[in-house]
């Protein structure tokens, strides 16, 4: 087993050792990380993607965790975690942000200073760099739409920037591998009217509390909408709204979600995907695609 220890220390790279999976996990699942590691600076990331690259030590990127099935047990690889890239600076409409910024963080410093275009992102849970990455929407609203530039660290430890139609956008994609490191993100806003502002946010908050179940772990909506229907009513429609294997549930509230009941495994959760996926394809000849990641 490798030791990152000494590299951490020598280079004051914040680190942890033992980590709980499940308790950074949004899904509340998982076994053991050997290491996190929170580098707080573009050329920290550089540094340590260098030296990783160098010892041949597998490595997962990671944000808030909202969106990630972890395994149970001990996992073989570290991971990196963008939690102290946090700085923010606004230009005109511009905002410059660190991909460790929970997206409703900067969706309220945006509404602060009067900027329209992440009304809709506001209530989706994950990181600037997770968002820009899988190109997270809402209610018709995309990142695509407002991200200009992106500055990135790539496996071997190269700084680069992607801008414009570099991002190579598209539904829940982005030109980023799973090995990049997104470091910060620009994004161009346009001036809007507070009350305006504040009103679609609330808007698009109801709607969530509404018909999301907020109050349970879960990784978000399970797979991505398949053209021409809505996942959560082809699942619905199969009857199983409900369906349980282990801990783990096919929501009450939303059957496009799968929650935990308070003890699933991650076993658990595959198991019922697989089931779901079978089901809805028996049915209806479509072939469900998850969108959440599997670590």
């Amino acid at each position: 087993m490798y030791d990152i220890t000494p590299f951490c220390e020598k280079k004051s790279i914040f680190y942890q050792k033992d980590v709980s999976l499940k308790s950074m996990s949004t899904f509340k699942i998982g076994g053991i990380a050997p290491y996190v590691i929170s580098p707080d600076s573009t050329k920290q990331v550089s540094e340590l993607l260098t030296y990783i690259s160098d010892n041949s030590i597998p490595y997962k990127v990671v944000g808030n965790c909202s969106n990630i099935l972890f395994p149970d047990g001990v996992v073989d690889y570290i991971l990196i975690k963008t939690d102290k890239l946090c700085d923010l600076q606004i230009e005109n409409n511009e905002i410059t942000c660190g991909a460790g910024l929970i997206l409703a963080k900067v969706s309220s410093v945006a509404l602060k200073s009067d900027l329209s275009g992440m009304e809709c992102l506001f209530g989706i849970p994950g990181t600037v760099g997770g968002a820009v990455k899988m190109n997270a929407g809402a209610y018709g609203a995309e990142m695509s739409q407002i991200v200009t530039e992106t500055e990135y660290v790539t496996s071997d430890g190269s700084i680069k920037t992607a801008i414009g139609t570099d991002h190579n956008f598209g539904y829940r994609h982005s030109c980023f591998s799973d090995s990049d490191f997104i470091t910060k993100t620009k994004l161009k806003l346009s001036q809007g009217i507070y009350s305006e502002i504040k009103a679609k946010m609330d808007e698009c908050t109801s709607k969530r509390v509404s018909s999301q179940p907020l109050d349970m772990p879960s990784a978000g909506s399970v797979f991505k909408r398949p053209e021409g229907y809505y996942t959560g009513k082809l699942i619905q429609d199969c009857g199983l709204k409900g369906y349980s294997v282990g801990g783990a549930q096919v929501s009450e509230k939303h059957a496009g979600f799968i929650v935990n009941k308070g003890n699933a495994t991650s076993e658990d959760v595959k198991t019922l995907i697989s089931v779901i996926c079978s089901t809805v394809f028996d049915k209806f000849g479509v072939m469900l695609e998850t969108e959440i990641k599997f670590f």
